[in-house]
């Protein structure tokens, strides 16, 4: 396996800020990762105050400058009106021991100016070493390459492996991942240490359940905090359209307060590490995650699925299953004493000695695999990595233009201008 180089500069193909025709231009990447589509943006072509970074990412994707608009279509930017379409990825080179880049995302919501900076994606990770590569953060080599990728949002450490070329060839189109139509460069992904990554705990409660409103849950947090739910319990089947759950006003109420009373009770906290409040909670887009989960059909088992599975971001039901959830829901499927036990069909529980568990859930898009590596013994969980693959491509690489742009956010790219 060859590891990549990261001195030489950062070239984004000859492209940086620029104004033309007076106007603000940003060079931009609009790429695939998995089920999720986005923007990815080079760090040093932003600008360095937050309010100014998030006004030009506002731009970029068309959503509310400010407060909301329902239904916003994002008609004015390159978003395209879902959340799984709706994040933007900083790329900076890493200066960390453990990494070639850092990544920041910012994922945001079509009809909200509030931008979510707490949460990572694993879709769109996918596309990171690609981008990293074409912009010159690092230097794929030939053969199998990995690429050491620190998400700032949730301080996990995720290598990225991927079979590259001799220079000038293209990469191999032959992924095939549900919910994506063709074959796609295909890259592997194994988040390392987990565990905890907003919590600290596998299991933040302390409890392998917990009852709200009635209904017993299990609180997992591996990649991303999720409450994971009988969907009997909820008078479901887990085999609903997701356009049917949306639509289902008296469910979509009850999920939201199971998933508040959650986060209350495993202390999830903003940024700044002040805990989240109810209001807070029930108007997040993007933790806790929720799912309800039911025992697979006769034909998924046939597939090869230990269990049935409907995600929801948690505002919205997702059209797929998201990795980030899908290696959470998958650790839980291995813990004896989840709600999850007697429901995932198939499994070897953790043991004392740490080994791959693959667990494949049904979804709505298909069946999605997560490699589980660990361990439990006397009741102390030990989960190195969590691995998946998704395919990646490359839609569209140019300049937007920021139209209105605030004339503080001019003034930021003129002072870089003359610095330069």
């Amino acid at each position: 396996m060859n590891s990549v180089s990261t001195s030489q500069p950062v070239h984004f193909h000859g492209l940086a800020p620029r104004f033309l025709d007076g106007v603000l231009e940003i060079p931009v990447y609009h790429m695939r990762g998995g089920t999720s589509t986005g923007i990815l943006l080079c760090e040093e072509h932003l600008p360095t105050d937050l309010a100014l970074r998030e006004e030009l990412i506002r731009h970029i994707m068309g959503v509310p400058l400010e407060g909301e608009v329902a239904a916003n279509s994002q008609i004015t930017g390159l978003g395209r009106g879902i959340p799984q379409s709706c994040k933007v990825f900083i790329v900076a080179r890493s200066d960390r021991d453990d990494a070639d880049i850092d990544s920041t995302l910012a994922q945001l919501a079509p009809g909200k100016a509030a931008i979510d900076w707490s949460v990572n994606c694993g879709n769109m990770s996918a596309a990171l070493p690609v981008f990293a590569d074409r912009v010159g953060l690092v230097s794929l080599q030939q053969g199998t390459s990995k690429v050491r990728i620190y998400n700032t949002n949730t301080g996990v450490v995720t290598h990225a492996l991927l079979d590259t070329p001799e220079s000038g060839k293209p990469m191999a189109s032959d992924t095939v991942i549900p919910g994506v139509m063709g074959h796609w460069p295909g890259v592997q992904l194994a988040l390392l240490d987990p565990v905890g990554a907003k919590t600290g705990k596998l299991f933040p409660t302390g409890n392998l359940t917990d009852t709200f409103d009635g209904i017993e849950v299990s609180i997992v947090d591996l990649a991303v905090p999720m409450v994971i739910i009988r969907a009997t319990d909820m008078g479901k089947t887990a085999s609903e359209a997701p356009t049917d759950l949306d639509a289902d006003a008296d469910f979509r109420a009850r999920i939201q307060s199971i998933w508040v009373q959650a986060g209350i009770k495993m202390g999830l906290a903003r940024k700044d590490g002040t805990p989240m409040t109810e209001a807070e909670l029930a108007a997040s887009e993007t933790i806790p995650k929720v799912c309800i989960i039911a025992e697979p059909s006769a034909e998924e088992s046939a597939a090869g699925a230990n269990v049935r599975v409907r995600y929801f971001t948690p505002q919205a039901a997702h059209k797929s299953l998201a990795v980030t959830g899908g290696a959470c829901l998958a650790a839980c499927c291995l813990v004896s004493g989840t709600v999850a036990d007697g429901i995932a069909q198939g499994l070897e529980p953790l043991g004392p000695e740490p080994k791959d568990h693959i667990v494949r859930m049904a979804n709505p898009a298909g069946l999605l695999k997560s490699t589980i590596n660990g361990s439990m013994k006397d009741g102390v969980d030990n989960i190195p990595s969590a691995a998946y693959e998704r395919s990646t491509q490359i839609l569209l690489r140019g300049h937007t233009p920021i139209y209105n742009a605030s004339p503080e956010l001019l003034a930021a790219y003129n002072d870089k201008a003359d610095a330069a």
